[in-house]
């Protein structure tokens, strides 16, 4: 059949195209050819030297590698992207934009996965690294896709265990009451901190050392290695190790767009994904031996487990489960990782 004028035009680019892959398949069996290239934006809000922007761009060079350079990471840290509220709603729209974030902030669309950053819920990464495992987590994270548009690809971004920073020592919840400790505003930060005993205070992380300075608060509550980042050793005077909290942090997708490449750029994307984050925190469990040493050489003052009424604390933080509901998830996961 022949074309000509307008018509002929239409088909001359409708063929060019189509052999360039614009409209190549989405979530196919393949290669380059049912994929094209893609490019993912991936934000967050730590410094450029921080280790999870290092190990974020070894993400990206792995990935770019396995995929012979269809798949294009550009991380970008410092919040170039923008506040975590505007990138979120992009991802839900769709965007070809990552972000990595905490399970207090996924709990805001799927309350059950706020669960994770709960007190005492995990104690060390054995325990983190078999919650990707869990039934209980897998239906959370389906819902978070399904409902929100959220595709959670990675549980191995993990930052450790944090405990309170302070100007008055103390050993059980009892002598925490009364205390203002600094906390990020979500209910189960808040909830969490609460639990301890003492009175949780939420501050912008930029407003840590000088609320502490001018007695704002009485203290924080961090993991060792963003505790000494911040110098809190110069306005506190005492680390009570609770290890409240084992910090693990989310990287996140948009799910249509993951959706739009084929299987087994998704495979790649998310082990690639885990194997950066395993690496990235093993290098941050590696450091906070030192930020430990480097706080006590500047005189703050160790108040160890060993120390502390942990029956106490463990049997308080059921009120923060209690206070948001969580107490049904908690026992739910358990059973899938055989913790009890």
């Amino acid at each position: 059949m022949k074309f000509s004028g307008r018509a002929a035009l239409m088909v001359l680019i409708l063929t060019l195209a189509c052999s360039a892959g614009v409209f190549a398949g989405g979530g196919q069996e393949g290669g380059s050819a049912q994929a094209g290239k893609q490019v993912l934006r991936f934000g967050h809000t730590l410094t450029e030297q921080d280790a999870y922007n290092v190990y974020m761009r070894k993400w990206a060079e792995a990935v770019s590698t396995a995929t012979n350079g269809d798949i294009v990471i550009e991380i970008y840290p410092s919040s170039q992207l923008g506040s975590e509220e505007d990138v979120l709603e992009q991802i839900r729209q769709g965007a070809n934009i990552g972000w990595q974030t905490d399970f207090a902030r996924l709990g805001s669309y799927v309350k059950g996965l706020s669960v994770v950053n709960a007190p005492f819920f995990v104690s060390d990464l054995d325990e983190a690294l078999k919650l990707q495992q869990s039934a209980a987590i897998k239906s959370l994270n389906k819902e978070l896709a399904d409902k929100f548009g959220i595709a959670h690809i990675s549980f191995d971004w993990i930052q450790g265990q944090r405990h309170v920073f302070t100007n008055k020592p103390a050993k059980s919840p009892e002598e925490l009451k009364g205390l203002r400790i600094r906390t990020a505003p979500a209910p189960i930060w808040v909830e969490s901190v609460n639990s301890l005993g003492c009175t949780a205070v939420s501050l912008s992380y930029g407003e840590i050392y000088t609320g502490i300075q001018t007695k704002v608060v009485d203290g924080c509550e961090l993991p060792y290695n963003a505790a000494n980042n911040l110098k809190i050793f110069e306005v506190a005077k005492y680390v009570i190790e609770t290890g409240h909290i084992f910090q693990l942090n989310a990287m996140v997708v948009s799910h249509a767009w993951l959706q739009k490449l084929p299987q087994n750029y998704q495979s790649i994307l998310i082990s690639e994904c885990d194997k950066a984050g395993l690496e990235a925190s093993k290098a941050l469990a590696d450091q906070t031996a030192a930020s430990k040493k480097n706080m006590t050489d500047k005189g703050i003052t160790v108040i160890g487990r060993d120390q502390l009424d942990m029956q106490a604390f463990i049997r308080e933080s059921a009120k923060a489960y209690a206070a948001l509901g969580l107490t049904d998830v908690r026992a739910a996961v358990y059973r899938d990782i055989g913790k009890n």
